[in-house]
């Protein structure tokens, strides 16, 4: 066989093993199928020059075989040339929109800003985007070849380092949240993802991480934990807090074998506040409670300062002592006495405030807290302001809850009694009236005065149902007294809540009409402090009254901060001196001076004056010389029920003809 021959032949022969070899070891993908389809093109070529060379050699002499052949592999070859291109022509587009996608991912991890890092399994830095860069205020050239920062920062404790590289070794992901410092040394937060890259052969070749800067986030996440553990308006710690605080230091007084003291401060009659000048003025109050309790309470870095809710509020002091709780509970009421000024008016607040002592009266916050709520309401029902928690106080507690939940109940079945005491015109020694004094007849507890549960009524809001029944049956009484012939007054006495309860004038109308009552018949009482907590509301109500023809006298007058331009205002009548004064002028020349001025104040007013507390012949004798209108006192008469003061009454009316008589000359 000629040398050329041979040559094309071995030719073939190596090319159909190569395109054998080829489709056995390459995968059928789009690049090796136009591979296969040129190579298959090449190798026919390859063939059709073999033929050609054979018919040459005459090995082929059929010519009609030689033109079929070259002609048909002529034709074959187009085809897979065609194929090939065509094929090689997709390749080529697709490898263009993967470099388009490589392009935008690129510049969506440049341009991201989550801070993005590659790096290999021994740490070092591949690459890093520009937000990489930024928050660490560095260059990606500062960083190749270096440790990630993150992994490295002594933000992140050791275990938690351990844990990361542990997790991303073994091929799995990493999401978690890192504290760290910028490079001027400012917190910053970050949410963090590590994952592997691996190659084809599930082997691990890089790292890469992203992270967020979630510090405003957190920074607003922590804002609103501290609003959730503060008190938005006066910025004290919430009940939250300050239970926290209380039960770490429990536990630090435990251990050093140290006396704690927890104490509830309440403010009185905080209501009226809201009510009559509304809670943007009550919130000023509040936060000037708050400020100055706070002044107290920085005096001494052992006491911790809490608003409870409302006007209450809770401070504990540690390493402490009886004699010390109770000077600290003495200085806090003090700051709370001192007046306060508002919208052009002074108002004059007071606060109840109980304690309890750790280890002596609990300990867990829970408990010393509520002593010392139970020792605060034992305070509000006394004439005491500060009480230290006791056992028996317990019954106390226990007795107000079961009367708040009875008052309508009591209502309904007229547990509750009038009692009244006279009063005597101090001219002519006649008993013109009566005020009228409500008691509770409990079925359990006995014959109730008003101030262990009227109080009570009112933070219960069950006050005015109560109004309802002493005005329903004061006047059904006042009715029967004047059917009988006794031409008196009757006072009611009204609270500062039912001052602003549209439904009081036309109760009054209704229930004077049906008992027909006239209306001088009548007179409402209501406290010095009302009228100034009360102010545009109170003169639209008490103008109302008076359109009817009731009388309006101001009661417990001298303890509040009334100005005479106030009291010149309202359309009031008659002033009560309160009985404290009344009952110490003899013993206190200050007393005593102020109920003169008093008595010569009401009367260059145009005002009729009673005076109350009255307790022995000399009080009322001083009285009768300085010129007091009315009346009223143990000395006269005690508070009695209805039979007892018809019978009293008749007695006094007898002995009095008596006495005018035995005057009279013969």
């Amino acid at each position: 066989m000629p040398y050329l021959t041979m040559i094309a032949v071995l030719s073939v022969l190596l090319q159909f093993t190569a395109v054998i070899f080829a489709l056995r070891l390459i995968p059928l993908t789009r690049k090796a199928m136009a591979w296969t389809l040129l190579s298959i093109a090449f190798l026919l070529m390859a063939s059709r020059r073999t033929i050609d060379l054979l018919f040459g050699q005459n090995i082929f002499q059929d010519p009609v075989i030689h033109n079929y052949s070259t002609k048909t592999v002529a034709l074959i070859i187009s085809i897979f040339i065609v194929s090939g291109v065509y094929f090689t022509k997709r390749i080529f587009e697709q490898q263009k929109r993967d470099a388009e996608q490589l392009r935008k991912f690129c510049m969506a991890v440049e341009q991201s800003s989550s801070a993005t890092v590659i790096f290999t399994p021994a740490g070092i830095i591949e690459y890093v985007n520009p937000k990489f860069c930024e928050i660490n205020q560095t260059t990606a050239e500062q960083l190749a070849g270096k440790k990630p920062g993150f992994l490295t920062t002594k933000c992140t404790p050791q275990s938690t380092l351990n844990k990361i590289w542990n997790r991303i070794n073994i091929g799995g992901t990493w999401k978690s949240e890192f504290y760290n410092k910028d490079a001027d040394g400012q917190d910053f937060w970050s949410r963090a993802v590590i994952s592997p890259i691996k190659n084809d052969k599930d082997a691990i070749t890089f790292f890469i991480a992203t992270f967020e800067d979630i510090t405003i986030e957190k920074r607003q996440q922590q804002a609103i934990k501290e609003l959730s553990l503060h008190d938005n308006l006066t910025q004290l710690p919430n009940r939250k807090l300050f239970h926290n605080k209380l039960q770490q230091a429990i536990e630090v007084a435990r251990t050093g074998e140290q006396m704690l003291a927890v104490l509830l401060l309440d403010i009185n009659n905080f209501k009226a506040i809201n009510n009559s000048l509304g809670h943007l003025a009550g919130d000023v109050i509040l936060r000037d409670i708050a400020n100055r309790l706070n002044h107290i309470s920085q005096q001494d870095h052992s006491h911790t300062l809490a608003r409870m809710g409302g006007d209450e509020f809770l401070l504990f002091t540690t390493n402490t002592s009886h004699d010390k709780t109770t000077e600290l509970a003495s200085q806090l009421y003090q700051s709370i006495s001192q007046p306060f000024y508002v919208e052009n008016r002074n108002f004059e607040l007071s606060a109840n405030i109980g304690y309890a002592m750790y280890p002596e009266h609990g300990d867990s916050a829970e408990k010393l807290i509520k002593n010392a709520d139970i020792a605060m309401y034992a305070a509000k029902g006394s004439s005491r302001n500060i009480i230290k928690y006791s056992p028996s106080l317990d019954d106390g507690k226990l007795k107000r809850l079961e009367l708040s939940s009875h008052f309508r109940q009591a209502a309904m079945d007229d547990e509750f009694v009038l009692y009244y005491q006279p009063q005597m015109d101090f001219k002519n020694g006649r008993i013109i009236g009566a005020e009228a004094l409500i008691r509770w007849l409990h079925p359990e507890y006995g014959l109730l005065p008003p101030d262990d549960f009227i109080e009570l009524a009112e933070q219960s809001g069950h006050i005015y149902m109560i109004t309802e029944w002493i005005i329903s049956h004061a006047l059904q009484q006042l009715a029967e007294w004047h059917n009988n012939g006794h031409d008196i007054q009757l006072s009611v006495n009204i609270s500062a809540t039912d001052i602003q309860n549209p439904e009081l004038v036309s109760l009054l109308e209704t229930e004077m009409i049906r008992h027909k009552i006239e209306p001088a018949w009548l007179k409402l009482e209501i406290t010095e402090n009302s009228l100034m907590l009360y102010t545009s509301q109170t003169t639209s109500a008490l103008s109302r009254i008076t359109e009817l023809g009731i009388a309006i006298s101001i009661d417990d007058f001298g303890t509040g901060y009334s100005s005479l331009q106030y009291l010149t205002k309202m359309p009031v009548t008659h002033i009560k001196i309160d009985k404290s004064f009344v009952m110490q002028m003899l013993i206190s020349d200050q007393d005593a001076v102020i109920v003169r001025s008093t008595i010569d104040l009401a009367h260059n007013l145009g005002l009729l004056i009673t005076a109350e507390g009255i307790e022995n012949q000399e009080t009322h004798d001083i009285l009768e010389i300085l010129g007091c209108d009315y009346a009223q006192g143990h000395h006269l008469a005690k508070p009695m029920n209805n039979k007892a003061y018809m019978n009293w009454l008749s007695l006094f009316n007898t002995q009095s003809t008596v006495m005018n008589s035995a005057t009279v000359p013969a």
